[in-house]
């Protein structure tokens, strides 16, 4: 699915506040990988509950396809565009309001698609099995009771289970150790034909995946940057309250003192095993 925004502009209904998001426009390849950076309060949540269609622009459009989204949402269709994509909200638990995990598991197939019980239950232990989740225990379980990791696994399971072409993803890693993280990062790079837009702090943790990076300040878009970019645009990164990967700091470190590395790499072990081995 081919995404467009095209001059979105979205404020809070709150009084005295100013526009969240303005002037927004950029596009969106299907299979594309894209980060989405910027100082807290830059409108990286707002830009991803419009692009889920969870809020409408004020001013401007989003298109998917060429489909309207406030065109859909006049004629309630919403959900045609909803079913297509996947979200995993940083913090689980609040993406949960189910009494089993199974439920909250199989939503989308129950809500969206015209699936029999044993399609479903098929589909959900496939699903269960690749995140190693016990599909019996979940039928028997709270989601609220399951473990931190287990949770983070049970929404990604639940944002994939219907193959959605876009997958929306708020701060993935936040708060997981490095084992989990890696593990999330793991499964994340696997889902190769899928759209994905990952919200994050920690731009280093998917340097390995992204092709670009979209960059917000103060509710503007500050920069469309491609990953072969970005080493040579560290400067502006900092500038618009964004920590650079350290990786990428460490290399133009090196250039400065008239050490090259050739291709920019974006792994710290792939660069300090390049250094060692002497280049």
């Amino acid at each position: 699915m081919k995404i467009e925004c095209a001059d979105v502009f979205y404020r809070y209904d709150v009084p005295g506040d100013g526009w969240a998001l303005r002037d927004i426009s950029f596009s969106l390849e299907q299979g594309e990988k894209v980060a989405v950076i910027g100082h807290a309060g830059s409108g990286k949540t707002t830009l991803i509950q419009l692009l889920d269609a969870l809020i409408l622009p004020e001013k401007g459009d989003i298109r998917y396809d060429g489909q309207s989204l406030l065109a859909l949402s006049k004629t309630k269709k919403l959900f045609s565009i909803r079913r297509r994509i996947g979200v995993l909200f940083q913090f689980p638990e609040q993406q949960f309001f189910h009494e089993t995990a199974y439920e909250e598991l199989t939503f989308a197939l129950r809500n969206f698609f015209d699936l029999s019980a044993e399609e479903i239950e098929r589909r959900a232990r496939d699903a269960a099995e690749r995140f190693q989740l016990d599909v019996d225990m979940l039928a028997q379980i709270s989601p609220f009771h399951l473990s931190s990791g287990e949770k983070r696994k049970l929404a990604l399971a639940s944002a994939i289970i219907s193959s959605p072409e876009v997958l929306i993803f708020d701060e993935p890693t936040a708060g997981m150790d490095a084992s989990g993280r890696k593990e999330l990062i793991r499964i994340i790079s696997g889902l190769q034909d899928v759209t994905m837009v990952l919200v994050t702090h920690n731009l280093e943790d998917f340097l390995g995946i992204v092709d670009r990076c979209i960059v917000l300040s103060e509710g503007r878009m500050a920069a469309d940057i491609g990953r072969g970019r970005l080493v040579d645009r560290l400067g502006d990164l900092e500038a618009m309250g964004v920590v650079p990967p350290l990786v990428l700091s460490v290399q133009d470190w090196l250039a400065k003192a008239g050490i090259r590395t050739g291709e920019t790499l974006f792994d710290m072990k792939q660069l300090v095993g390049h250094l060692k081995s002497g280049g």
